[in-house]
């Protein structure tokens, strides 16, 4: 095991029983980013095994970990359906389940009918609009994604999942409830 890896694995486990502390049932995890100086292969193999690691303790304690793919900016892992579904196939685990990012499903060129093509189940969902270009994460209707389709999507597949806003930019720090708002008042425009 690497030095990285192990701290890596130290971080979630800490960060898995504070999730039992605040009783919770889910938990979002990552592949995170893969070592350069070793194979793609090799960098795959880590991340499997410590999201393997972390799945034993969650079984064990009822949590849920929401595996979320990554931007292509963020990580050379899993950045799409394809690799989310490879990673679940590969830890056969029923803590662990697939989710949803809107600005990392748009960057990967894929949609959220995809992704319940691919998967059986999908555990969470993180909605924001982006501009299509960068990993910037946006209140709604302030970036150029398609995010009413994507709700429209889920209504169509019957998810019962949870849906999070994911707002990150600095223009948004000085007011974040302002953002939140305006968001939670589109959806609920939708009727959904």
């Amino acid at each position: 095991m690497l030095i990285g890896e192990k701290k890596s694995i130290e971080y979630f486990m800490e960060n898995l029983y504070a999730a039992l502390e605040l009783d919770t049932n889910m938990m979002l995890i990552t592949s995170g980013i893969g070592d350069f100086s070793v194979s793609q292969e090799e960098s795959w193999k880590y991340a499997s095994d410590s999201i393997f690691q972390l799945t034993k303790v969650a079984e064990k304690e009822g949590l849920i970990l929401a595996l979320e793919p990554l931007t292509k900016y963020e990580s050379n892992l899993v950045i799409d359906s394809k690799g989310l579904k490879k990673m679940l196939e590969e830890i056969p685990s029923p803590s662990l389940k697939g989710m949803i990012d809107t600005v990392s499903m748009h960057l990967a060129g894929e949609t959220p009918d995809e992704y319940f093509s691919f998967l059986p189940e999908l555990g969470h969902f993180h909605l924001m609009d982006g501009d299509a270009q960068s990993d910037t994460h946006l209140a709604l209707d302030d970036g150029v994604l398609n995010w009413r389709e994507y709700l429209a999507s889920l209504k169509s597949h019957r998810y019962k999942g949870s849906c999070t806003l994911e707002i990150i930019r600095s223009n948004y720090y000085q007011n974040p409830k302002d953002a939140i708002k305006k968001s939670i008042e589109k959806v609920r425009e939708l009727g959904i």
